[in-house]
């Protein structure tokens, strides 16, 4: 069987200009302002992503004002988005387009699924379908409901052929979306909404690859792999630990689609004990996925102290209702619970 995904773009780092404090979304836009000024096919698609609006969250914000011919504003129709990217991309065209929530991306779902995530493997590498989608994405925003504050990563995980990255900072934000726009497959690149606007300290260029996790927090009692919203519940999980004298690893995985296995196992392989936190529902979930993953591997299982433990959405919708969109994510107590649980073994 051939290799369905082409081998990684080369690391990339962000060469975001310097400045005390960067927020994601500053930090996208930015990078997007970069890729379209160094390579001319460069394109975007997507509702709003005109100026004055600049897309619902102002990712595109001043884009088209000074490149008014490669960003252009998309019907309300998601398959067209994705149906249009596939076939520029397939042109030699380098498509990053917007939808404005990944909650909205099911009508398109034929698209990605059938058509941009398959090319690769049905023409046995003769074509390639190098598209970067951009999907907000999360919830911890009260009231956003079930129809704005989905993550929905482990539906579209299911797909070979598809890459899948969620960052957690600026900087990664910005280097991820620039191996994206290199890589010559397709990327949903999802976008955590509460993070959108929390302003982080800037840190030195380190070069990131597709597929490569960081760890956030070194320990050695236990791990917790995380991705988006939820690696800032487990650094304050780690955090409160840290007074009880617990060493919780936080390991940040970045690119879900190529996971970085070794990262994960290295890490289990050192502390014996495992804690997944995602806000995506549980049943199929990657969430899942990598803890059948582990604990499937003899060398995985052989060092293991205590079960595996799942902080997750469960298989509800989420509220309206602020107390309880709380009630139902992945919580600070609830990992310092789960990772209590685990170090009674």
């Amino acid at each position: 069987m051939e290799q369905i995904l082409a081998p990684p773009p080369p690391p990339q780092t962000s060469n975001l200009p310097p400045q005390e404090t960067w927020m994601m979304v500053t930090a996208v836009n930015e990078t997007l302002h970069n890729a379209l000024a160094s390579d001319p096919k460069v394109i975007m698609f997507g509702e709003d992503v005109e100026d004055p609006k600049g897309g619902v969250f102002g990712i595109t914000k001043g884009l088209s004002s000074k490149y008014p011919e490669r960003i252009v504003n998309s019907p309300l129709a998601e398959a067209s988005i994705a149906g249009i990217g596939g076939g520029l991309a397939m042109a030699g065209y380098k498509p990053v387009f917007e939808i404005q929530f990944i909650d909205f991306a099911l009508p398109a779902f034929n698209q990605i699924a059938n058509q941009i995530a398959t090319l690769r493997w049905r023409s046995n590498g003769a074509f390639k379908c190098p598209l970067v989608l951009i999907a907000p994405c999360g919830a911890y925003l009260p009231s956003g409901g079930p129809w704005h504050s989905q993550t929905a990563e482990g539906l579209y995980a299911h797909l070979p052929g598809l890459q899948i990255v969620m960052p957690s900072t600026p900087h990664d934000a910005s280097s991820l979306l620039k191996a994206s726009i290199a890589s010559d497959d397709p990327v949903l690149f999802l976008l955590p909404k509460h993070l959108f606007r929390k302003h982080f300290q800037a840190v030195p260029d380190e070069p990131l690859t597709l597929g490569e996790a960081i760890v956030r927090v070194e320990g050695q009692d236990a791990t917790a792999v995380v991705w988006g919203n939820c690696v800032e519940v487990a650094i304050e999980a780690a955090e409160k630990l840290a007074k009880e004298d617990i060493a919780l690893e936080v390991v940040d995985l970045q690119t879900l689609v190529p996971c970085d296995w070794k990262t994960i196992q290295e890490s289990v392989a050192k502390t014996g004990r495992l804690i997944v936190v995602q806000e995506d529902n549980v049943t199929c979930s990657f969430g899942q996925a990598i803890v059948s993953e582990i604990i499937s591997r003899p060398e995985s299982w052989d060092v293991m102290a205590a079960p595996p433990q799942l902080i997750t959405r469960p298989d509800v919708h989420i509220a309206y209702h602020a107390i309880l969109e709380e009630h139902i994510l992945p919580s600070v107590a609830q990992v310092c619970d789960a990772v209590r649980k685990s170090m009674r073994y």
